[in-house]
């Protein structure tokens, strides 16, 4: 390219590239978070319908990143429910109905307490309540649970419920009533004795992937059409200033239809 055109072109192809690499930014970014996606689904598929081991028979492991290949396990577990220390985890929406999660500590027969997650409880029409909250009694119960690893603190102010499954938190509000587990907790499948009313279980994690895929492959595409826009206009821009020096014949107007109505009429008359 002359000078002039270098001057004129370059600061456009430079934003050019700028964008491209913010789209291929993004697009690495949804492949990343497809393929997380992937791999929750993957654990799902493995581990959710495995026949429950017994839990003292489980080594389990948190990698570096805060997950587990355990996730999901089932598990058979023991002990005496603590319903004086339950908590409620509150913002926890079911198909489309506010709620709560409600825990329970589960005192095991070595002392230590496992959190138990017994399912999800309608919201009153305040929202900052529950319309119930059945507790199962102080008593020995036999417990099949699918082990899940914490949530983190969010950080929210303090309150009646929690803003998410920190067992960090729990276990601050149970010292002095035993050594808590905070390294996972228990989703429960099933209770005995069983009670009249409890909570709603909750469902099966989804197992679609979602849009990530298809999100990623648009951001790549974007970034392609900014280098085609760019190099049409360019190429567009010399050949006006072609025409222009006298270097290259005017293209010619394509004619529209009214164009060619035009021309029968006037060969008519």
């Amino acid at each position: 390219m002359q000078q002039t055109a270098i001057r004129r072109w370059g600061p456009w192809l430079a934003l050019v590239i700028v964008f491209a690499l913010a789209t291929s930014a993004l697009s690495w970014w949804q492949f990343d978070r497809r393929n997380q996606r992937v791999d929750r689904i993957n654990q799902v598929l493995e581990n959710y319908d495995r026949s429950p081991v017994d839990y003292f028979d489980l080594t389990w492991e948190v990698k570096a990143d805060g997950t587990s290949d355990m996730e999901w396990t089932p598990a058979l577990v023991s002990g005496q429910y603590l319903p004086q220390h339950s908590v409620l985890v509150r913002n926890r929406p079911l198909s489309g109905q506010a709620g709560f999660l409600q825990l329970v500590p589960l005192q095991l027969s070595d002392g230590r307490i496992l959190i138990i997650e017994r399912g999800w409880i309608a919201a009153s029409s305040e929202l900052i309540t529950p319309e119930s909250n059945p507790l199962p009694d102080a008593t020995y119960h036999e417990l099949t649970v699918r082990l899940r690893v914490g949530e983190p603190n969010l950080g929210r102010d303090p309150a009646e419920t929690l803003a998410s499954i920190d067992l960090a938190a729990i276990k601050e509000s149970l010292a002095g009533v035993g050594p808590v587990i905070t390294d996972h907790y228990g989703r429960i499948a099933s209770e005995e004795p069983t009670y009249e009313a409890t909570p709603i279980a909750m469902p099966k994690p989804s197992l679609n992937e979602g849009n990530h895929l298809s999100y990623a492959i648009q951001w790549i595409i974007f970034g392609l059409m900014a280098f085609v826009a760019f190099f049409w206009a360019l190429r567009n821009d010399r050949r006006m200033r072609l025409e222009e020096a006298g270097l290259a014949p005017p293209r010619q107007k394509k004619k529209t239809r009214a164009d060619i109505d035009a021309d029968f009429e006037d060969a008519n008359q």
